[in-house]
């Protein structure tokens, strides 16, 4: 018995060949997108129909509240105040800092305390380097009252301490 798949459809075709031989009904497919794009477009009708709506009576009832309100000025509420413009505040609060962060200008103009430009001090750091003591030369006695400096890592030295020493002299 001879199949041939493009003038049978039965069962038996289908399971030689694998996939179906015909193609799938485009109508449906179709008629449901447009239900879809037109339910889309309904919702989104109603919804900026009553955003309208809500906006022009808000404009209604505002105007009409308090017709002489303009002319009173609202006292200010108690400390601690809130920031009523905060995006105005933090660019002010910028400038003022990259003002101090890039001139110069004085701190102290008495004492001859002057600021410089972050660029500036980072070179001058870099030429002066960072500021340090000196260290005392070698076998110098520490000033009185300052415990000898032990090297890091090395274990405390195992001298009795002055005061010790007096006590175990006196009880003799």
């Amino acid at each position: 018995m001879t199949v041939h798949p493009e003038n049978d459809e039965t069962e038996q075709v289908k399971k030689l060949v694998g996939y179906e031989t015909t193609d799938a009904d485009a109508g449906p497919v179709v008629r449901f997108a447009l239900f879809l794009l037109t339910v889309t477009l309904g919702v989104a009708a109603v919804a900026i129909g009553f955003y309208k709506y809500l906006d022009a009576r808000e404009i209604r009832e505002k105007g009409q509240r308090y017709p002489m309100s303009e002319m009173v000025r609202r006292p200010l509420p108690p400390r601690p105040r809130l920031q009523t413009y905060p995006f105005t505040d933090i660019t002010a609060l910028r400038t003022e800092e990259r003002k101090l962060l890039h001139e110069y200008g004085w701190v102290d103009k008495n004492a001859g305390v002057v600021r410089i430009p972050i660029e500036r001090a980072i070179d001058v750091l870099a030429e002066r380097g960072l500021p340090h003591r000196e260290a005392p030369p070698a076998g110098t006695p520490p000033p009185a009252g300052v415990a000898p400096m032990e090297p890091s890592g090395s274990p405390p030295s195992r001298r009795p301490a002055a005061h010790e020493e007096q006590k175990g002299e006196s009880q003799h």
